[in-house]
């Protein structure tokens, strides 16, 4: 039977979060190029190299605050004079906020204004309900704690950023490119593990692209693990997996283990995955994740991954991808399964422009796709009805008058009978709508108050939601 030795997260509610501090500029140190693979030399000692990198991975120490009451003084003459004359109480029970340690972990920082890596996981309280801790403590030396804030957190992929507030510029990792990594390539596992302070282990790459481990227990999780055989133990987590230039290329986050302890099966996310959260959670104030619009099953075939239904105004069915095709490849990288295309989607900007090599009826092409933004699908909002964007395309085809506008119902799957293609939506809740955002802003789990068009009138209509 296998251990994960990381805290399972149950699948809650909310799997991402931001805390308001968008179009803020993150200046990062990234460097692309590949290790040196020549076999050439023989390197007596990493400590050069090691001692500019370390001193960025930093010990995470989680509180909550527990708040004890303690009663008043219990003197008899203060509780006569209260009871039989109304004096108040003198001694009045106080409460008090205590501080009790929650748990450790490791972060690495990634940028000179304070900007930190770490796992999701490292700053939840409450595995079963993801409540997240109330106080972040980030140890960069011996001498030098600070009080983090959590920028934002995404449980998809167990990454969270935090900031630490200095009055000086912190040290920090260089970012290299996840996607050069190869098996046999040397790496070094930096962290706080069991709480003893910053270690440093070694060991190789023993895997890529692992998947379908369950490791982060959600449905909807992104799995595409590093494995190395460097030692990773509890207390590692959010630490970093650091390749021979010193250069951050994961972020560690379990172990799979039989015993409790390291036997050589670590898991880290690449730090590919980790830039994108960061960025998006910094600069854009939330995740942005490409959505593709097609439901996938797995093959009998070595590779590739099979669509079974294409969501009627996506990316996809715009394209012109069909249900039954073989997706093979996105955007140049080869996929063999349905996680592996679900990666290379959410890890692409919405708005890019992709090709997809895909099979159909035994014979290959490429399509060109332009994703749309992961939550916009529009099967999110009203169910039963797919919803698109006004735009002069549609207005045309449907006879809608410039001076309309909401969104327009492309399709229905029947139930719906007030919501047929070509009803306008022109408000919820009497709120006006023009976008996705806007719909799922305003709509509400009951009963919705809707102000449609269709065929040149306009009417209330009620939606309920379940």
């Amino acid at each position: 039977m296998k251990i994960v030795l990381k805290v399972p997260l149950l699948l809650t509610l909310i799997s991402s979060f931001s805390f308001n501090h968008a179009n803020a500029e993150i200046k990062l140190s990234i460097d692309e190029s590949e290790v040196n693979r020549s076999a050439s030399g023989f390197t007596q000692s990493y400590a050069p190299i090691l001692s500019k990198s370390t001193p960025a991975i930093v010990s995470v120490t989680t509180q909550q605050i527990i708040r004890r009451i303690y009663p008043g003084g219990g003197n008899p003459i203060d509780d006569f004079l209260r009871r039989y004359y109304g004096y108040p109480r003198i001694y009045q029970p106080r409460v008090e906020e205590v501080p009790v340690p929650a748990g450790i972990g490791s972060g690495v920082i990634v940028s000179p204004d304070g900007y930190t890596i770490t796992n999701a996981h490292v700053i939840t309280a409450d595995q079963r309900t993801g409540d997240l801790v109330e106080e972040v403590l980030v140890k960069v030396s011996e001498k030098e704690e600070y009080k983090a804030s959590i920028i934002g957190f995404d449980r998809t992929t167990d990454i969270a950023i935090l900031k630490i507030n200095a009055d000086r510029p912190l040290p920090f990792v260089t970012l290299a490119n996840s996607d050069n990594l190869e098996v046999g390539d040397v790496v070094f596992a930096v962290g706080n593990p069991l709480g003893v302070g910053k270690t440093v282990t070694m060991g190789i790459i023993s895997a890529t692209m692992k998947s379908e481990l369950g490791v982060l227990n959600q449905d909807d999780a992104y799995e595409n693990f590093i494995q190395t055989d460097a030692s990773i133990n509890p207390g590692n987590s959010g630490g970093a997996l650091l390749d021979t230039k010193g250069r951050l290329i994961g972020i560690n986050t379990a172990i799979i283990s039989q015993t409790r302890s390291s036997i050589g099966i670590g898991l880290a996310i690449p730090v590919n995955m980790a830039k994108k959260v960061l960025i998006d959670f910094v600069e854009g104030g939330a995740l942005r994740r490409g959505f593709l619009g097609v439901e996938l099953q797995e093959t009998d075939s070595s590779g590739g991954a099979a669509i079974t239904r294409v969501i009627s105004g996506s990316s996809a069915s715009r394209a012109g991808l069909r249900k039954n095709d073989l997706i093979l490849s996105v955007d140049g990288k080869i996929v063999n399964s349905v996680n592996q295309t679900r990666v290379a989607i959410s890890q692409t900007t919405p708005g890019t422009k992709v090709p997809i090599d895909i099979s159909r009826n035994g014979m290959n092409m490429t399509l060109f796709v332009t994703l749309g933004l992961m939550g916009d699908s529009p099967k999110n909002l009203l169910p039963g009805v797919d919803l698109q964007t006004l735009n002069s395309k549609n207005r045309k085809k449907f006879d809608i008058p410039n001076d309309a506008t909401g969104l327009l119902v492309v399709n229905s799957n029947g139930d719906q009978d007030n919501f047929k293609e070509g009803v306008l939506i022109v408000e919820i809740n009497g709120v006006p709508v023009r976008t996705l955002e806007d719909a799922r802003k305003h709509l509400k789990t009951g009963f919705n108050r809707l102000y449609v068009w269709y065929r040149g009138k306009y009417r209330f209509v009620s939606y309920r939601i379940p």
